[in-house]
C-alpha cells in the first residue's frame, strides 16, 4: 500500500516452475497488497509453486491465451488502485517497484521501467534483441509521438482508473506496443524510471524474435481509432 492506495502486481505466466516462486518471494510486501498470477495452462508445477510462495498470491487459470489476454484478465481480478505489470521469469527486478510507485503517487498515469534510460542496463540483451528494441522504440516514437526509451519492456505501474482508459485488446506479445500507443492516445501522463533487466533466472523464453517482432511491427504500423 502507498498513501492508502492498494497495489496489485499482475504476473502472466506459463511453465515458469523454478522462477515464479523466487520472484514472488522477492516482491517487497511493504508496498504490495496482492499478487495476481494468471497462468496460461502450465504443464509443470508453476501454479502450485506460485500458490505456496506467499499468502498474498492469488492464482487464476487463464480463460483465453497470450500475454495480453493474461494482463487483461489480471486487471479484472485485481482489487488494487495501482496495477504493476511484471514478467514471471525473474528478469524484472522487484527492487524497482518503489520507484515505479513513487512516480504513480506523484500523479503520473503510465509509469514505465526502462532498461535504456540513464542508470539502467540489461543483462539479458543479445545484439539482435538490442537492435530490435531500439528500432521499434524509435519507430513508435516517430509514428505515435511518444517519447520513451524502451517501448517493449512492459514493467509498468498504472493506476487502475487509467488502465481502464487504455482499452488495449491484443492477446499476444504485441500487447506491449498496443498498451503504450493507446496510453498515449488516451492522454495519460507518462514517466520512466530505471529498471535494470536481469538475466532470466530459469526456463526458456516464450518470445520468438522473428514472429513476435513481425506482430509488433504490424501493431506499430496499424491505424488506431
Amino acid at each position: 500500500m502507498i498513501n492508502k492506495k492498494k497495489v496489485t502486481v499482475i504476473i502472466p505466466t506459463r511453465n515458469e516452475e523454478g522462477c515464479i516462486g523466487s520472484l514472488i518471494r522477492e516482491i517487497p510486501k511493504k508496498y504490495v497488497d496482492e499478487i495476481v498470477v494468471i497462468d496460461g495452462h502450465s504443464t509443470d508445477n508453476t501454479r502450485e509453486e506460485a500458490k505456496g510462495a506467499d499468502t498474498k498470491t492469488k492464482v487464476f487459470l487463464q480463460r483465453g491465451w497470450g500475454y495480453g489476454g493474461a494482463v487483461q484478465q489480471g486487471a479484472k481480478h485485481a482489487r488494487g488502485d495501482i496495477l504493476i505489470l511484471m514478467d514471471a521469469d525473474g528478469s524484472m527486478n522487484p527492487n524497482a517497484i518503489p520507484q515505479l510507485l513513487k512516480k504513480a503517487d506523484e500523479g503520473y498515469e503510465y509509469v514505465m521501467g526502462s532498461r535504456y534510460i540513464n542508470g539502467s542496463k540489461s543483462e539479458d540483451d543479445t545484439i539482435i534483441r538490442y537492435i530490435g528494441n531500439k528500432f521499434f522504440t524509435w519507430l513508435t516514437n516517430i509514428i505515435h509521438k511518444t517519447n520513451v526509451t524502451d517501448s517493449l519492456y512492459t514493467y509498468n505501474a498504472i493506476p487502475k482508473k487509467s488502465f481502464l482508459k487504455i482499452k488495449a485488446k491484443s492477446k499476444g506479445f504485441e500487447y506491449c506496443t498496443e498498451i503504450l500507443v493507446r496510453a498515449k492516445r488516451a492522454g495519460l501522463k507518462f514517466a520512466e524510471v530505471p529498471a535494470p533487466e536481469r538475466a532470466r533466472s530459469c526456463g526458456k523464453t516464450k518470445v520468438n524474435a522473428f514472429w513476435h517482432g513481425l506482430k509488433i511491427l504490424t501493431m506499430i504500423l496499424r491505424k488506431y481509432d
